[in-house]
């Protein structure tokens, strides 16, 4: 069931109104029933995966809290970890793992082995990193493991994070799952300006850039470099624009149950590094990456490295290093086999560590050349080249494999002339007749990318209810305004969201 349909709206009216006719001690099963029910409308066998891995993982982390000693709790967690990523991994990868099989086995075309036709379960790579961040937290004591099976089945699949997250840790989730919610009409009201603002972003801009996005991506090899780059800066905003604008909704409709989803987003293209930047995009998978893979395996090598420089490099550089790559390869992986995921990962790993080798040498060249005294220009600049090279990894990450990406970089490096550039203007005007899509509305959605930004800078430093103190005109004005451009731009056909495929 998409956000963005129809149907979701009636099952989540229904939903919060019986939720608050319900006695607090009976509505673990309203959220349980209407998460199943929400998980239904995809593949609807695959709600014994979800069950199953509830169950599987409810009964690990009651073994492992009634370990006596930590060695034996820390064997019990890896034995579970590992049959969560084995699960993940059949189902995530079955499709690439029996192009292998027909490869190394020289079938024949048609006869590709049963892994071929397994669809991928929604949501599973989001649910199997919540499983796995509960079973090592309840090893390292920082959670009590959660002896209601109703609660712990509602922590992970509370229908508004299950298919895209955010993946919240169980310190975070599981306590209010315990906790009284009353109503409360500034919750309410927050949650659902919040689910608004979600299918503004979705269904007004990142729609209509997609439009545009895939009309050159697709055909790739018939445009000259600007529209590719045009088509490359669009794709950026569409996705921030597509999946924040999910989580946004998610996090609404959280907040109008009474539940407090963790923050995914904060503005990351007005990161000033790339670093900054993995801070504000995808903040949980980022912590999550961090917590469970980034500090332990850095943590492991530096009990077994040697405190001294190798190559006028410190130790702690290599561990760094090591440790980031290692972590950007694996979060590659985890969106997709593809060379292309994975290139998009390594590429992430070496602006990192580049800029982790060269942030000295680069404070003293900054600091001699008085650029650093230019505060305003020099974040500004920061701001754009991080932008730029995020935008440059997005194409590994939007192209279908790695030889399309490189296609990609190869034309856009080529072919800026006069001529390029009006053949480029022609065919984006070609592509926004044949969408549907007029001059106005175009200068529309270009002018409403930036406002959503600066307004999403300005109620980060705000408090959510700052809107209220507006006048109740002004209020509702941007209510209708938001609604009305929704109905405008808002189309037939339904749209599933990138992260959908991950």
């Amino acid at each position: 069931m998409l956000f963005t349909s129809f149907n979701f709206l009636i099952f989540f009216l229904l939903t919060t109104i019986i939720y608050y006719i319900l006695p607090n001690r009976f509505r673990w099963i309203l959220i349980l029933t209407a998460s199943l029910v929400f998980y239904l409308f995809s593949v609807p066998v695959y709600i014994l995966v979800i069950i199953g891995s509830v169950i599987l993982n409810y009964f690990f982390g009651i073994w492992i809290d009634r370990c006596e000693s930590s060695q034996k709790r820390k064997k019990v967690m890896i034995t579970g970890v590992v049959i969560n990523l084995v699960l993940l991994g059949m189902f995530r990868y079955a499709s690439s793992l029996s192009s292998v099989i027909t490869f190394l086995s020289s079938l024949p075309r048609g006869n590709d082995p049963v892994l071929q036709k397994i669809i991928v379960p929604l949501g599973i790579s989001f649910f199997t990193f919540t499983n796995i961040s509960y079973l090592i937290e309840v090893n390292r004591r920082t959670v009590k493991v959660e002896k209601h099976l109703g609660y712990f089945a509602c922590y992970i699949s509370f229908f508004p994070k299950l298919i895209q997250g955010p993946i919240e840790k169980p310190q975070h989730f599981l306590p209010q799952l315990h906790e009284e919610h009353f109503f409360d009409y500034n919750k309410l009201a927050n949650g659902i300006r919040l689910m608004l603002w979600g299918f503004f972003k979705k269904l007004v801009i990142a729609d209509q850039l997609s439009l545009v996005v895939n009309s050159v991506y697709d055909d790739k090899l018939r445009w000259y470099a600007p529209l590719l780059g045009i088509a490359t800066l669009l794709y950026a905003f569409q996705i921030y624009m597509d999946f924040s604008g999910y989580i946004d909704i998610a996090r609404g409709a959280g907040r109008v149950l009474g539940f407090n989803l963790s923050r995914n987003f904060r503005n990351p293209y007005l990161s000033g590094s790339i670093k900054d930047f993995w801070s504000r995009w995808h903040i949980t998978l980022s912590q999550w990456l961090r917590d469970y893979v980034f500090l332990p395996l850095a943590y492991f090598l530096s009990r077994h490295m040697k405190k001294e420089k190798y190559a006028g490099i410190s130790t702690d550089s290599y561990i760094y290093s090591i440790s980031i790559t290692v972590t950007f390869l694996l979060c590659g992986l985890w969106h997709g086999v593809g060379w292309n995921f994975i290139a998009w990962g390594g590429l992430f790993a070496f602006y990192l560590v580049i800029g982790s080798l060269t942030r000295k040498p680069k404070r003293r060249f900054y600091s001699l050349t008085g650029i650093i005294n230019y505060k305003k220009s020099y974040n500004g600049f920061q701001v754009l080249i991080t932008f730029l090279l995020v935008c440059f990894a997005w194409i590994f990450f939007r192209a279908p494999n790695l030889y399309s990406a490189l296609q990609i970089i190869s034309n856009l490096f080529t072919g800026w002339g006069h001529e390029s550039l009006d053949t480029s203007i022609w065919a984006l005007q070609n592509i926004l007749n044949h969408q549907g899509i007029t001059l106005t509305d175009s200068v529309l959605i270009l002018l409403l990318i930036p406002s959503v930004i600066i307004t999403e800078q300005y109620f980060q430093k705000h408090p959510s209810d700052f809107l209220f103190k507006f006048p109740v005109v002004v209020r509702w004005g941007i209510y209708y305004g938001l609604v009305l451009l929704i109905c405008y731009f808002g189309r037939a056909e339904i749209n599933t969201f990138v992260y959908f495929q991950f």
